[in-house]
């Protein structure tokens, strides 16, 4: 792959517009509201992308605490700015730039399975949250997706899925890993964070036909798809995957997805 999706404009708008208020903002707020964020907390949100937990977070602090968003896509971070208000700037685990113990909350939605050395980011994560503070993660779970399923069947009649499946663990090396709670809980408690809670709830994501084939294009295996097949292949991939959706899903999409929550004190 040339480079990562997440710093493509075209993919951010799409992730910002579509993505972002359909499949993320939802469970970014229950982010929030499990890690009890309290008025005048300072509150960091790591890899924020386009601003959905820092939305949620801010709404919590009533604008009477310190929140900081940092991502490594600058692209991403032009609507993080201008959604929430909040600060932001451009930095990745496992380099934050914060003195240790710098907050009361530090929080990474759908973020630790992008992690190259996960146990080094969340090293990193505690760092910089303050005795006492919480450390909030949260990661999809394993239940089955029939759209993005028959979207990724599709594809691979184009290019082999071999290819889309290891572009895909390029950039979500623990996608697989992280979908069982029980690796959560691991990975936490073997950080030395305490009190560990680790809980799933379940989202229905309702979106247009057309909101997810344009997410599904912008996404990790759709930037790769497009970047392999020449202008005709693309029509014709496009025009199958329309016709495919078309008999199956008519105008709309819906399907469930599971979201697991981990969090964790930190006390050394």
């Amino acid at each position: 792959m040339k480079k990562s999706p997440y710093f493509d404009r075209t993919m951010a708008d799409v992730y910002n517009r579509v993505a972002a208020p359909l499949q993320f903002a939802a469970p970014a707020k229950d982010l929030v509201e499990i890690l009890q964020l309290r008025i005048g907390d300072r509150a960091l949100d790591v890899g924020t992308g386009t601003g959905a937990a820092a939305v949620a977070a801010a709404t919590a602090l009533e604008s009477a605490g310190c929140l900081v968003g940092v991502d490594a896509s600058i692209e991403m971070l032009r609507f993080a700015q201008s959604s929430a208000g909040n600060l932001v700037a451009v930095a990745e685990v496992p380099e934050l730039p914060f003195p240790d113990s710098t907050f009361d909350v530090v929080m990474a939605s759908f973020v630790i399975t992008h992690f190259p050395d996960y146990a080094r980011g969340l090293t990193e994560l505690i760092r910089v949250c303050r005795l006492g503070g919480r450390v909030g993660i949260t990661a999809w779970g394993s239940l089955p997706n029939p759209a993005a399923q028959l979207w990724s069947d599709i594809a691979s009649q184009f290019v082999p899925r071999k290819r889309l499946d290891d572009a895909f663990r390029a950039h979500i090396p623990w996608d697989t890993w992280f979908a069982q709670p029980i690796n959560i809980r691991k990975a936490l408690e073997t950080a030395r964070l305490h009190a560990v809670n680790v809980q799933t709830r379940q989202y229905q994501v309702t979106m247009s036909l057309t909101d997810f084939l344009m997410a599904r294009e912008a996404s990790v295996q759709g930037i790769v798809l497009r970047q392999e097949l020449d202008d005709n292949s693309w029509y014709e991939f496009r025009e199958r995957v329309e016709n495919a959706f078309g008999g199956r899903f008519c105008e709309t999409v819906e399907y469930q997805r599971d979201v697991h929550f981990g969090i964790g004190l930190r006390t050394v």
